[in-house]
């Protein structure tokens, strides 16, 4: 009985599948930075600091904009003190298991009783890690 030899095939890299993950990892990353962004506000004069070090961006991190005239803006939307404060709380409730971490940036110009009202929300909605933005100065 005649055995015929198999001829091994060449295993060859499929490039097709590996190119449509880098496509969709690009278009991922373009959409998250994107969306960050839409939560700065423009008007905003981020005041100078003599230390400050580099934050991590946290998934599900709330940044609240203190304007200079009060008012408060999170994800594009305009608050006023109390309806910052009830935001802050429903997103609490509405996720018990997740700590939600919070970072205020607000204008230089803003009075501080505007930032000591969005820190106490925080505190009243049991919210224990509040950061905030500053530049470094050079």
């Amino acid at each position: 009985m005649k055995i015929k030899e198999q001829q091994e095939e060449e295993i060859g890299f499929q490039m097709s599948p590996m190119i449509d993950i880098v496509f969709q990892l690009i278009i991922f990353f373009m959409v998250v930075s994107t969306f960050s962004q839409l939560q700065l506000e423009e008007d905003i004069l981020v005041p100078v600091a003599y230390y400050s070090k580099e934050k991590e961006v946290i998934p599900g991190e709330m940044l609240i904009n203190v304007k200079k005239d009060g008012k408060y803006v999170v994800n594009q939307r305009e608050y006023d003190e109390r309806t910052l404060a009830d935001l802050i709380y429903m997103t609490t409730k509405k996720n018990p298991n997740m700590q939600l971490n919070v970072t205020i940036r607000a204008d230089k110009r803003t009075p501080h009783k505007y930032i000591l009202k969005a820190i106490k929300a925080c505190s009243e909605a049991g919210i224990s890690k509040v950061s905030f933005i500053a530049v470094q100065r050079d």
